[in-house]
């Protein structure tokens, strides 16, 4: 059983708080910061989120494009799962 601020993720997230690029299938790109990430997936956060596909590339900091998918959803913010 799970408490209110109890972890539910597999994997330890470190906060990251660096620059991302979110690349979508069409080629369009938005900016972002990684607020956290883990082996599993990340949080991010946008100045503004328009229309966000459910799957699109992420890439930040000396790492490659991974693709990623949308978990959740929260104002600004959006959790992913690399996939």
């Amino acid at each position: 059983m799970l408490f209110a601020g109890q972890e539910r993720r597999r994997s330890v997230r470190t906060i990251a708080n660096v620059p991302g690029t979110a690349t979508f299938a069409n080629g369009r790109q938005v900016t972002c910061t990684v607020v956290d990430q883990s082996d599993t997936g990340a949080k991010l956060a946008f100045s503004a989120i328009g229309l966000l596909p459910e799957r699109f590339e992420l890439s930040f900091g000396a790492r490659k494009a991974r693709p990623v998918s949308v978990v959740w959803r929260r104002g600004l913010e959006v959790g992913v799962a690399f996939v």
